[in-house]
């Protein structure tokens, strides 16, 4: 009942239990909504509901522990656009850091230029630049 608000908001006990046991029997994680409580609109602006959600096992919840769920701004349907945000934003130490004076090295440019060159790392754009980024800060440590 919480997920329902309206004129004449009727709940059907089987309908809710049925989806209720499928969630469960399947283990999975209904992550909480934000940015909005409902998805979908009644035209009259009283009705409202959560319909639409992203429902994730634990596998996923085990690789990706981060998760959000944000419902947007409503456009031109009745649904509410929902993105499931990995929340990575936060990668923990910097695996970086480049102070100026190195840049003063002669050999500098060309050694980081050839080490770059070398790493073959295999993924998407950031998960590349990340590994690569790692073992460029091991090599000028060496």
């Amino acid at each position: 009942m919480d997920e329902r608000r309206g004129r004449g908001t009727f709940l059907h006990q089987h309908d809710s239990y049925i989806f209720n046991k499928f969630i469960e029997d399947g283990y999975f994680v209904d992550l909480p909504i934000c940015g909005r409580l409902f998805t979908w609109y009644r035209g009259d602006g009283y009705s409202m509901s959560r319909l639409d959600r992203f429902l994730l096992s634990s596998t996923w919840c085990e690789t990706w522990p981060n998760c959000i769920q944000f419902a947007n701004q409503r456009g031109l349907s009745d649904h509410v656009p929902l993105v499931l945000y990995e929340g990575e934003d936060n990668w923990g130490p910097r695996p970086f850091r480049m102070l100026k004076c190195w840049d003063e090295l002669p050999s500098y440019e060309q050694y980081v230029c050839d080490k770059w060159g070398s790493y073959i790392i295999d993924g998407w754009g950031a998960f590349v630049l990340k590994e690569k980024l790692k073992l460029l800060k091991g090599s000028l440590r060496e």
